[in-house]
């Protein structure tokens, strides 16, 4: 029979596909058990399909009932399968049905309706009907279909209303496996005796399982764990239940220890510790997110995180072995959410772990419990995280300038250039806070590179030597210094505004000398290029006198902790520091400088120019032209 060549392999389709999908791990719970509903859902539709079709062919020899109950019980599992459609799509975009009370009410009712309306086709023909062994279309045949819509329309509108909740290829996903079965059902409509409205459904699961449920997607290859998106759905999903637990640890010093152990020895180690979790605490879902850090997570509450941390410090007190090739001793950092998940948002909570997970990375042995206050923290930080991005994008990174004071004269004589950035609510975001984060994420480049432009822009519109400007400081983070074409980027900056690169000093810290053979070479070919630099923040770091003098500085700059530690003890040090860089053609700044004390100690002891809040914070451009008017005329 011509239905066999659609019916069968649709048949062998799912069960093969049934079979593999019952082998693998999967992660979400709600959309595991629509998509396994599904499944069986559609073997039952394909059943009666193939069962009603063959009785009502072969009326003569079938008892009627049994081609009645067939053909009505098929209708009932049709609209169950489309409803079935919805709630899938409804778990895909992260819908928790109390949001859409409305929609789910309506969807109910006319789920009992087309569900009592087929019924009812065992009492009186409003579907179908058999006479003389010939299948005839009822009154409301097409009622079926027009719920079958509903659904589809349905699962339309909340996949556009709540796209943000997914990825761009998720939702390009969820329109497609949507306008397949839209494509089914019209097929279905004007060629009602053409079976293949199952195909399309098949091809539909399909494109679920490879889009939403694949394993792959979910696995992460060096352990064999759930992965940081497996952990992000799961955290989702299990934060409604009011006794499931969420936990942590990062391997102390993982970086380095992966540049000691070796790539091939480290991967082999995470694999060792992923089959340890996965035997040892079956009872939880566990899951690697990178980076030497690992998560546990569920239901269960038999666990309790003091034993789960004195469990793994008793493992890792003892060498992880593999054999004769691997051998790893390692440390941990631990940390345990301490609040009822059910209270906190899913993304406050996976935030809040991650950021405590990050800070514990250099603390071995460390317990970490994560309360109400370390998620206000977790927020406050992805709140900067949101400006620094914004910001960024949009290119509103504000230029604020701080006067440089010449100390003999205490005239205005150059300035240093300060990035600021503010909040949704217009309010800045200090720099210490939104640095870091600059740098962890890789904005810093552009961050650093739009503050030069603004610099070059301020000189330019100014002209700052007129006004007795000599130079501005423009800082440089140790990340932008790992740019090969960071010389390159700066002069075609300089060259736009025709401005000469000697107006702009490149301040570089401390920090950013812990490489020097990278230093030197970039500030050998900036220098080439007219740059001048000056050492940042001496004091606060790696100072280093041989590494100092291999780098073609102008100025240092000491660290305010350094000069107020003189002002509060006015020992030989700084005097001492001073005298040395001096006879090392180097000019002196000192920063921190808050009082007129101070002003009198560092001109008495030789610093060459004076930083601080007792002659001006950081004030935005139109302000600093208004100081500037004082620059000449007296001593500030």
């Amino acid at each position: 029979m011509w239905y066999y060549d659609f019916i069968i392999p649709d048949f062998l389709v799912l069960f093969v596909f049934a079979g593999f999908y019952l082998s693998k791990r999967r992660i979400s719970i709600r959309l595991t058990r629509s998509f396994l509903a599904l499944l069986s859902i559609e073997i039952v539709v394909l059943t009666l399909d193939l069962l009603g079709s063959l009785s009502t062919e072969d009326f003569v020899h079938c008892p009627q009932i049994l081609t009645v109950t067939a053909n009505v019980l098929y209708f009932c599992f049709y609209t169950l399968r489309t409803l079935l459609f919805f709630i899938c799509t409804c778990y895909i975009v992260k819908i928790r049905f109390r949001r859409i009370v409305p929609l789910v009410v309506v969807s109910g009712l006319v789920f009992v309706f087309s569900e009592l309306v087929s019924l009812s086709n065992f009492f009186y023909p409003v579907l179908f009907s058999i006479t003389d062994g010939k299948y005839v279309n009822g009154s409301y045949y097409d009622l079926i279909y027009i719920s079958s819509c509903y659904f589809l329309l349905a699962s339309f509108l909340v996949t556009v209303i709540y796209r943000k909740n997914l990825t761009r290829k998720g939702f390009y996903s969820v329109l497609i496996f949507n306008l397949i079965l839209l494509t089914g059902y019209t097929f279905r409509i004007l060629f009602k005796n053409l079976l293949i409205m199952d195909l399309f459904c098949t091809t539909t699961l399909l494109i679920i399982y490879l889009s939403f449920e694949n394993p792959d997607l979910f696995i992460e290859e060096k352990t064999g764990l759930f992965n940081r998106r497996a952990f992000s759905v799961y955290v989702e999903e299990i934060s409604s239940v009011k006794s499931s637990v969420l936990m942590g640890f990062t391997i102390h010093n993982y970086g380095e220890l992966r540049e000691t152990y070796g790539r091939v020895q480290m991967d082999k180690g995470l694999y060792i510790i992923g089959q340890y979790m996965m035997k040892e605490f079956n009872a939880l879902s566990s899951f690697y997110l990178g980076d030497g850090k690992f998560a546990f997570a569920g239901k269960s509450v038999s666990l309790d995180p003091v034993y789960l941390h004195e469990k793994l410090n008793r493992r890792f007190a003892r060498v992880w072995r593999d054999g004769d090739d691997t051998e790893l001793y390692l440390e941990i950092g631990f940390a345990a959410v301490n609040v009822k998940l059910d209270s906190v948002s899913p993304l406050k909570l996976i935030n809040s772990l991650a950021s405590s997970l990050n800070a514990i990375e250099k603390t071995a042995g460390s317990f970490t419990l994560i309360d109400e206050k370390k998620i206000a923290e977790g927020e406050h930080t992805q709140v900067v995280k949101r400006a620094v991005e914004k910001a960024v994008e949009n290119n509103t990174v504000e230029l604020f300038l701080q006067p440089l004071i010449d100390a003999r004269s205490e005239k205005l004589i150059g300035a240093e250039a300060l990035a600021r950035i503010r909040d949704d609510d217009g309010k800045i975001v200090p720099p210490g806070e939104f640095i870091k984060i600059a740098e962890k994420n890789g904005r810093i480049n552009m961050l650093g590179e739009q503050i030069f432009e603004k610099t070059c822009k301020f000189i330019k519109d100014n002209n700052i030597q007129e006004k007795g400007l000599s130079w501005i400081n423009v800082n440089l983070s140790p990340i932008q210094l790992l740019r090969r074409d960071l010389n390159e980027r700066f002069s075609s900056i300089i060259r736009k505004y025709d401005v000469d690169a000697s107006l702009i000093h490149l301040e570089v810290t401390e920090e950013a000398m812990i490489d020097p053979s990278l230093l030197e070479n970039q500030m050998s070919v900036m220098g080439a290029s007219g740059f001048q630099f000056s050492l940042d923040d001496f004091g606060s770091g790696f100072s280093n006198f041989t590494r100092l003098k291999s780098c073609p500085f102008k100025n240092v700059k000491f660290d305010m902790s350094i000069v107020w530690d003189y002002i509060k003890n006015q020992d030989k040090i700084l005097p001492a520091l001073v005298k040395t860089f001096k006879e090392m053609n180097f000019t002196v700044t000192a920063e921190g400088v808050e009082t007129r004390e101070t002003v009198d100690s560092l001109k008495a002891v030789g610093c060459d120019y004076l930083q601080g809040y007792y002659f001006s914070k950081p004030v935005p451009c139109e302000e600093f032209l208004e100081f500037m008017k004082q620059k000449t005329t007296a001593p500030l």
